[in-house]
């Protein structure tokens, strides 16, 4: 039997106040703001009855400190972190940077990347691998649960990129500015549909 899982975006981070346009850095911790966004979800989700079996997270500081407060508030196993969770390896040029201090190398790179998915600056990863790993972690997350509710602390891009995936989008250019436009705030839960109600990938024309 398979069970039910939430995805859940971690707490504002200080990046995430600091530098709100840029690429978070993967080591920016959950802020004050961000701890009491994730105890009200939490508490949220113990009001409407929810008990977890096990509460999973991606390793960045922001998401392993909300993890901990979930799991902490709900009485719920946390998990070991997990990579396959992790947010979307921005090239170590733009961590930190907003749009208007990216450098010409990120620029470039930004307008080939749906023509050219495989292709990757230092530090970053490349659609391809992006897309690979999202529908990983969407059957992962599957396998790990039974006939229990999972809690899944991951990001904004990570879920965005699961989300489109379980709506039948394939190319990984695609899933990738599916994951941009993802609208998920900080705290908030995403549930993955039902297989039985998740759409078909589009059949190619013969």
């Amino acid at each position: 039997m398979t069970g039910s899982v939430l995805w859940i975006r971690h707490g504002t981070s200080l990046d995430g106040i600091l530098r709100p346009t840029a690429h978070a850095r993967p080591d920016t911790p959950l802020t004050l703001r961000g701890a009491i966004q994730i105890a009200a979800t939490a508490r949220d989700l113990r009001d409407r009855g929810i008990r977890p079996i096990m509460v999973m997270t991606s390793p960045h500081p922001r998401a392993r400190a909300s993890a901990a407060i979930l799991a902490d508030l709900l009485g719920t196993p946390l998990a070991r972190p997990d990579p396959l969770y992790a947010e979307w390896r921005a090239p170590d040029c733009v961590l930190g940077k907003g749009p208007d201090d990216y450098p010409t190398e990120y620029q470039a790179w930004r307008a080939a990347r749906r023509r050219d998915p495989d292709s990757a600056l230092p530090g970053g990863e490349s659609l391809t691998a992006f897309r690979r790993r999202a529908a990983a972690a969407s059957l992962a997350h599957e396998q790990a649960t039974d006939g229990g509710t999972t809690l899944i602390v991951s990001h904004r891009l990570l879920i965005g990129a699961v989300a489109a995936i379980s709506a039948g989008i394939s190319h990984a250019g695609d899933v990738f500015q599916a994951a941009r436009a993802f609208p998920l705030c900080p705290a908030k839960v995403w549930f993955l549909p039902p297989v039985t109600q998740r759409a078909e990938p589009p059949r190619s024309k013969q």
